[in-house]
């Protein structure tokens, strides 16, 4: 196994010297360095992250142009850290270049464990599909039935989506999201999430911001070195499998979950919900006025009513089904109408505020004040002098 270490601070080179001894490791300044002279079969990459925005350049410079197959560890400086999400590196590992070096050679001996494992359960799949193949020919067993439902997979790393794509596109419909654009909506549509949480617990918590009190299955990817802790997310129906066991058990895991939760009749409620909503819209668009003038009362009381006045829901609500505008293009042009009340609320109080200092400020003898003042600093000032 090679091990390639991208740094230029010669004590951090020599704790891992240190630390990595026994290993087969190679040594360069950089990025640029690595890509011209190293060679090309590195298993781990250990990247001294202590120059910001270079050493992120640097990074993905080095994962596109030379070793994508290559498992990553970024050793992050405290003081001046990097933006994990700048990083195109899927599966990365980020620890304290300061404060965690020493879980390095346990990191080192995980690895080596997971790749022995990886390649026995890859020789031997070879032989089951080899013969699963045979037995195939010979008796012509049927495939999987399609199952119909959908599932939103989120990932940016492109083997993991490719053997995603594998293990289910013959059972389910797959849906790709990249964690930089998620359409929301669109995967809590879904009867599956396929989450990969490889990059650590910035993905969790991305996950948790997304999901929120939505009710579906999530199937957490987990990185094979350094896999979060899953029980610390707050998602009932969840089940996480780690990156290299997506061949072999993702499958298994999406049939179980569908029978589990009766997934299959999903699509057909959701369909009668979107009729249903569909007859509601006309009657619910009748009682709009209603609804938004009970909003805004309850909102701002009788502090605004004066300012209510001037306001036609009537023509608002009316203008908004003809142009088929969303309820949530509707909500935003109400809150514009009050955030628009609010802000002449504002000035009028500060114009009141202003004359109110003003009158006070001529009601009083500022002349007398100021002579009282200046009287009594005169008067110490005399004293000092003649003591």
């Amino acid at each position: 196994m090679k091990i390639l270490v991208s740094s230029f601070d010669r004590l951090l080179i020599e704790k891992l010297q240190y630390l990595l001894s026994g290993e087969n490791v190679i040594f360069v300044k950089n990025g640029e360095e690595a890509i011209r002279n190293a060679p090309k079969d590195i298993d781990i990459i250990i990247y001294d992250a202590v120059s910001g925005l270079v050493s992120e350049n640097d990074l993905n410079s080095l994962f596109e142009k030379a070793y994508r197959n290559s498992k990553y560890i970024v050793l992050m400086d405290d003081l001046f850290p990097i933006d994990p999400d700048n990083l195109k590196i899927p599966g990365k590992i980020i620890i304290s270049r300061d404060r965690e070096l020493s879980v390095l050679p346990e990191l080192i001996k995980k690895y080596k464990e997971l790749t022995i494992a990886s390649n026995i359960n890859a020789s031997r799949n070879e032989s089951i599909n080899e013969h699963h193949l045979k037995s195939q020919k010979s008796y012509g067993h049927p495939q999987e039935p399609h199952t119909g439902v959908e599932i939103s997979v989120i990932s940016r790393d492109k083997e993991l989506l490719d053997n995603i794509k594998r293990a289910l596109e013959d059972i389910a419909y797959i849906k790709i999201f990249s964690p930089e654009q998620i359409n929301k909506d669109d995967i809590l549509n879904s009867d599956i999430i396929i989450y990969d949480t490889t990059e650590g617990v910035s993905a969790a918590r991305e996950l948790i911001n997304m999901y929120q009190n939505a009710d579906i299955p999530v199937i957490i990817v987990l990185d094979d070195m350094f896999p979060i802790d899953i029980s610390r997310i707050p998602i009932v129906k969840k089940v996480g499998i780690v990156k290299t066991e997506i061949k072999n058990s993702l499958k298994t895991i999406v049939l179980k979950l569908i029978s589990e939760y009766n997934i299959s009749s999903r699509k057909a409620k959701k369909g009668l919900d979107k009729i249903s909503e569909v007859l509601a819209m006309d009657s619910s668009k009748s009682h709009l006025k209603d609804i938004i003038v009970d909003v805004l009362k309850e909102e701002i009381r009788n502090s605004v009513r004066e300012s209510l006045s001037g306001i036609d829901f009537k023509e608002l609500a009316k203008d908004a089904i003809q142009s088929q505008i969303a309820t949530e293009d509707i909500k935003s042009l109400m809150l514009n109408s009050v955030n628009e009340i609010v802000n002449n609320m504002r000035n009028e109080i500060m114009n009141i505020a202003t004359k109110e200092i003003e009158t006070a400020i001529k009601e009083e003898d500022i002349k007398a004040i100021i002579r009282e003042i200046t009287t009594t600093i005169l008067k110490e000032r005399i004293d000092s002098l003649l003591a």
